[in-house]
């Protein structure tokens, strides 16, 4: 069975979350009168828009009603493009290259729109790398509940033996284990502390290549993955 690599999109692919954070505070602000710090967002990053939102109104007990955080995502996701201009994260395109050139199959599993994704992707020339997307409106529960990797693994036609989760955040890198799966950790909007439920943290996105093409020197991408005895236990604490 090919191997797959299910990557995380915002601060993994994509160097949009400060971005992400500055317009959810923003539209947070203007449609609800509510002050909530950048740091929020980048914590609880992979959450889709609806239980963010939910969870803020919960939290600050507004009276709202059931299309509220519809709205108030709508308008972010507005001032968000229109304020970003994609760009990768640096060093991203080279590991992507380098995967798919070892056959591998690539997917995105993101708390964003399916028109966000799509756009972000296009705009960097990176789309046709991947096979499949899993996007907020393809899964019931967002991260850190396991539901968008598994899908997305289930698209990719992989095991959870033949495949790993790149991830930034927290809550990804729950969702990757909660999948039985192997999670590498770039701190690329977190701090290497805060992550270290992952399996492996890195500090950027080359030094995940240069591991994972040390990996397939060893094993020719075929197999166990070659590197299984040296990283941390799934689940691990």
């Amino acid at each position: 069975m090919n191997r797959a690599i299910l990557f995380d999109l915002d601060g993994v692919l994509i160097d949009s979350m400060r971005c992400h954070a500055r317009t959810w505070r923003v539209a947070i602000k203007n449609q609800l009168n509510i002050e909530i710090p950048e740091e929020y967002f980048l914590i609880n990053e992979g959450r889709n828009s609806k239980d963010l939102l939910v969870a803020v109104i919960k939290e600050h007990q507004i009276d709202a009603d059931d299309d509220t955080w519809q709205k108030v995502s709508d308008y972010r996701d507005q001032l968000f493009l229109e304020a970003f201009t994609p760009r990768l994260v640096n060093g991203a395109k080279e590991l992507v290259q380098l995967l798919h050139g070892f056959g591998y199959r690539l997917g995105v599993a993101t708390g964003s729109t399916q028109q966000v994704v799509e756009e972000l992707l296009l705009k960097t020339g990176i789309r046709d790398y991947f096979s499949e997307l899993v996007t907020s409106e393809d899964v019931q529960f967002s991260k850190p509940h396991p539901q968008p990797y598994q899908l997305l693994l289930q698209r990719l036609q992989a095991s959870t033996e033949n495949a790993l989760v790149i991830e930034n955040a927290p809550l990804g890198i729950a969702s990757a284990i909660a999948a039985d799966l192997i999670c590498l950790a770039v701190a690329t909007t977190n701090t290497p502390e805060v992550l270290d439920h992952a399996s492996k943290v890195f500090s950027n996105m080359s030094e995940i290549g240069i591991f994972l093409e040390n990996e397939y020197s060893q094993t020719k991408g075929v197999g166990v993955w070659g590197f299984q005895s040296t990283i941390k236990e799934i689940g691990a604490s």
